[in-house]
């Protein structure tokens, strides 16, 4: 028997070479009936709905409405088990009316700003005022030479600065009664294009509620870079100090009361065996300024398609009911899932792994550098579910795409496109992990949940009034949805019988990946005159590889039971592959060094050994770590990412510091330097040593 499931699992091996224009990890028929279903036109009309709020957080009026519309749908879709889920949340609730700004000239006004105009022109949290008052022109206003030879007690700043530092100095500190902002002409958008290039926009932001010592907030008025501008002109042209009418309707409380919440919803496609305690968590954050077409409106309505799309294939016996549950959360990005976890402590251990779409709409006509990215796992939680994401993406790229032998073969596909949509390729690919949304929620420490997301980038319209509809293209939002549903299917109904195409996938895509990684050895061996430093660096970077591949290898055990023979056989190769490996680096080094000898053992620094003393584990409690998780910051020199990466792989295994180091130092060598910088044995030591003071791990 167990020399059937090994000839199953090299003919997968081999079957594994066909085009990428196959997906050999669904049935084509299948497939063909979620790539026919699914409607970016359909996805496209939530958004117009969505976008007709402000939804900033947790007590947003328009937030709720949002919520409603979405329960709504789900529901008339036929969903399961759909439900609003109100939560607690950290901030106060806050909404406004109507706010606008006029400039008084003689017996009349002028318009300068108004939410009727756009909603962004009034910052959030801005407190409630009706005020006649003098403008200052302060530049920046972020330190004291700023106000030099200036009055600005109860006046009105006009500033490019801070809003949180000008809030400090020229109101706390002299007693301003508000602020009107606009972007720095000198400055970035802080996504790499200058402001001058977006003279138009209208940033979203917000101001202090109250001071470090408990000193209330104020007001603060947005205006584009253009109208800023327009304003410092007539400022610097006045004979006297001009005049403005500040009038803002707004409160800190919420037509669902005072006290501070958020929402979620939740609603299902029921799997057949819930037994199995392997639900896929389909997320998007409905939270945002308005508009957020993109961010994140677009992923928000493209996982209400998702879901009627499967659900109706289901119910038309076109697709099986899948063996695992579905289910789609819409939440307020980051915050719900963590007070969702911390509320239900239990509950991630019935979940499998997370699809977040987050900006999935972009129209990449609109700036050629858009990429819709896709990330991969990170190194702490990698499984088997990332190369089934990797082999659809590469497939929709694939057949979203022609080249010339393709036409002569007469072999092209009909790309996906949408019914209004553009004919734009599919200009999407996979990247290393980033945490910058909601799956992050799910990879983090102690939840554990495999996440990847969706989200293009760079995007120079993000949380501002360019976010609008104009802003998305269907056929994007409909490819984008696809992936998203093939993915979902496809692990939803992994089981024995579909275990051979999957172990063929992961190992070949392994494959791959240690052959990267050894390029990189034989490269740092051939290029460094340390050669001895480079060979043993090369060792621990195959080894960080080899020990990648095993989790991933090892989760293929999670498809079902009677499979631990087939999944030790395909671990016992990665010792293999790992001997060979090491071989190469040993005989490079040998022939680039010229010295015949091995080189000697590896003598570890004084950081490695006083890393090889610690060995920690983390409090598993999701209420704990939502308290403390503040606690985590970084320690300079060390990226973010790889600081919250030696939280993860923290994990009860009784690692070392020094098997932390090296597998987290591995993971970032792999991306490259450029991209999670160097992890050296002092930074991991010193974060280690950091966070031993925290709750948060012991």
């Amino acid at each position: 028997m167990f020399k059937f499931h090994i000839h199953i699992l090299l003919m997968a091996v081999i079957s594994l070479c066909v085009n990428t224009q196959e997906l050999p990890l669904i049935d084509p028929q299948k497939k063909q009936h979620i790539l026919e279903e699914i409607s970016g036109d359909a996805s496209y009309e939530h958004i117009r709905f969505m976008t007709q709020f402000h939804r900033p957080g947790g007590g947003a009026d328009g937030l709720w409405h949002v919520a409603e519309y979405v329960s709504e749908k789900a529901q008339a879709y036929g969903l399961e088990d759909v439900q609003i889920i109100k939560q607690d949340y950290r901030r106060l609730p806050w909404n406004s009316n109507i706010a606008e700004l006029r400039l008084l000239e003689d017996e009349t006004s002028k318009r300068i700003a108004s939410t009727l105009q756009s909603q962004l022109h009034i910052a959030d949290f801005s407190r409630a005022v009706d005020l006649k008052t003098e403008l200052v022109y302060i530049g920046a206003g972020t330190s004291g030479h700023d106000y030099e030879n200036k009055e600005v007690e109860g006046k009105i700043v006009v500033t490019h600065g801070s809003i949180g530092a000008v809030m400090r100095e020229a109101v706390w500190n002299r007693g301003a009664d508000g602020i009107i902002w606009f972007p720095d002409p000198e400055g970035r958008t802080g996504f790499g294009e200058h402001n001058i290039s977006h003279p138009d926009q209208i940033r979203w932001t917000r101001v202090p509620v109250e001071g470090p010592d408990g000193q209330e907030g104020t007001f603060a008025f947005v205006l584009s870079l253009r109208q800023g501008l327009d304003l410092l002109r007539k400022i610097r042209n006045a004979e006297e100090p001009l005049k403005v009418h500040a009038y803002i309707d707004a409160s800190f409380d919420s037509m669902h009361g005072e006290e501070p919440w958020q929402v979620m919803v939740e609603a299902r496609i029921n799997g057949t065996e819930p037994d199995l305690e392997q639900d896929i968590i389909i997320t998007a954050h409905i939270q945002e300024e308005k508009f957020s077409a993109n961010d994140n409106a677009s992923g928000s309505g493209n996982i209400l398609e998702i879901a009627r799309a499967l659900n109706k294939l289901i119910d038309e016996g076109k697709l099986e009911r899948p063996r695992r549950t579905i289910r789609f959360w819409w939440v307020r990005e980051f915050t719900s899932q963590r007070q969702y976890f911390a509320d239900n402590p239990d509950a991630h251990h019935r979940m499998w792994v997370n699809i977040n779409q987050d900006m999935v709409g972009a129209n990449q006509a609109q700036d050629v550098m858009r990429v819709q990215n896709v990330t991969r796992l990170p190194a702490s939680r990698f499984h088997f579910f990332n190369d089934v994401v990797e082999s659809v993406i590469e497939h929709l790229v694939e057949i979203n795409n022609t080249e010339l032998a393709e036409i002569q073969a007469g072999t092209e596909y009909t790309p996906i496109l949408s019914h209004l949509g553009t004919r734009h390729r599919y200009n999407a690919k996979m990247i290393y992990y980033h945490g910058n949304t909601d799956h992050v929620t799910f990879n983090e420490t102690p939840i554990g949940v495999p996440g990847i997301t969706f989200t293009n980038w760079p995007d120079n319209y993000i949380h501002t009034s360019d976010d609008d509809l104009w802003n998305i293209d269907r056929t994007q939002l409909q490819r984008n949805a696809v992936a998203g549903a093939l993915i979902a299917y496809i692990m939803a109904t992994a089981d024995r019988d579909t275990f051979a195409v999957f172990a063929a996938t992961t190992s070949g895509k392994g494959n791959k990946r240690i052959g990267n990684n050894l390029q990189l050895g034989l490269q740092w061996i051939a290029r460094e005159d340390d050669k001895e430093r480079a060979y043993h660096r090369a060792v621990q970077q195959i080894n960080y590889a080899i020990e990648r591949e095993r989790k991933a290898i090892a989760s293929l055990g999670e498809i079902g039971n009677r499979l631990d023979n087939n999944v030790a056989f395909l671990i016992e190769r990665l010792d293999t592959k790992r001997d060979a490996a090491l071989g190469e680096l040993l005989a490079h080094y040998t022939l680039f060094s010229g010295n015949e000898d091995a080189p000697p053992p590896y003598t570890p620094t004084e950081a490695e050994e006083e890393l090889l003393e610690i060995v920690l584990t983390t409090a598993d409690d999701p209420s704990v770590y939502l308290n403390t998780r503040g606690q985590l910051s970084t320690v300079p020199g060390l990226h973010s990412l790889m600081a919250s990466e030696i939280v993860n792989y923290i994990d009860g295994s009784r690692r070392s510091g020094l098997d932390i180091y090296r597998y987290i130092a591995g993971q970032a060598r792999e991306a490259g330097e450029y991209y999670y910088g160097e992890v050296t044995p002092e930074l991991v030591l010193a974060y280690l040593k950091k966070i031993m003071e925290s709750d948060v791990v012991r």
